[in-house]
């Protein structure tokens, strides 16, 4: 039997790591005669370009790397390339109906929910930030409607009150390597036969948007917690205080409460900077002020500096 042509599109670190597995793992079944990616980008105060992790990959592999603005672009280019079955996982671009009806036999999607739950293209954040208890691996056709075609197989994992966007991707790209592994082949020998969603049950987790980013002292300390976690270690929540931004890195909710107003400085030890919410305390751990390095919350303890102090207030 001949090897299965994928065309493999991806760009993130999970993505990186499902490429992995189909080059080696898989590398009996499948040939990857193709990778789309983003265009590299540049990051960080320095503004320096950086290839993606799922670019330098490819080009180890010596497999044709192709990263067009838009993915129309490169139609004739990847017409050519004969291929199977696209595999995408966390692309980021919308497939119009030109490059789903490429591949011979099937166009999948690899998402990091339970769908219909947190359709779009950061469900993995959006999951520890609404708080949920659980979450998984869809493994999908692709239509022309973003994460809504039939389900072939699912699988979850539980969100601990540690987890971060780090680690529970950790978690998930193994789940995801697994379901690849077993259910490529029953999937394109048609043996394994997909379901529809309950479009009744549909949720969205979008892209997170700089508004997302900033903390709500007005929701309970959990909900604080699950928003610091799930946008650590990107792009990393903050707060304000006297027109200074400060990025949270890490909290602590703790078993007492107060009746200070949400965002108030309650008091500065060795623990770090203990703050009022609606509901239980929260002591910040990690702390970064604009234009610096994160450091230790506790630095504030005893420090001269006045521009954190008791009394103040986050919003």
């Amino acid at each position: 039997m001949s090897k299965i042509r994928v065309l493999f599109m991806g760009t993130t670190f999970f993505s990186q790591k499902i490429l992995t597995t189909l080059l080696t793992t898989m590398n009996n079944e499948v040939e990857v005669v193709g990778v789309v990616c983003q265009p590299d980008r540049k990051i960080g105060r320095k503004q320096i370009l950086v290839e993606l992790p799922v670019k330098q990959l490819a080009i180890s592999a010596n497999i044709p790397v192709f990263q067009p603005e838009k993915i129309i672009d490169s139609l004739q280019s990847l017409t050519q390339l004969n291929v199977d079955v696209i595999i995408t996982c966390a692309y980021g671009q919308f497939l119009p109906k030109p490059i789903l009806n490429l591949p011979k036999q099937k166009c999948l999607n690899i998402h990091a929910s339970l769908l219909p739950a947190l359709r779009g293209g950061a469900p993995i954040q959006w999951a520890i930030i609404k708080g949920l208890t659980s979450t998984g691996i869809t493994l999908m056709d692709m239509i022309s409607k973003m994460d809504a075609g039939d389900i072939y197989i699912q699988d979850s994992v539980a969100i601990t009150n540690d987890d971060t966007y780090v680690s529970l991707t950790n978690k998930l790209i193994v789940i995801a390597q697994k379901m690849l592994v077993f259910n490529l082949l029953p999937i394109v020998n048609n043996t394994l036969i997909p379901k529809p969603q309950d479009e009744d049950k549909v949720t969205f987790g979008f892209n997170i948007l700089r508004k997302d980013e900033k903390i709500n002292w007005q929701q309970s300390a959990h909900l604080i917690s699950c928003h610091v976690r799930g946008l650590y270690d990107v792009p990393i929540a903050y707060t304000i205080l006297n027109d200074v931004i400060y990025k949270i890195h890490q909290v602590e909710v703790t078993n007492e409460k107060s009746t200070l107003p949400a965002g108030t400085i309650i008091a500065i030890n060795k623990s770090g900077i203990i703050v009022a919410t609606i509901s239980n305390i929260i002591i910040i751990k990690i702390i970064q002020p604009a234009g610096k390095n994160p450091l230790d919350a506790k630095f504030y303890f005893g420090s001269k500096t006045n521009v954190i102090a008791i009394g103040l207030k986050f919003n």
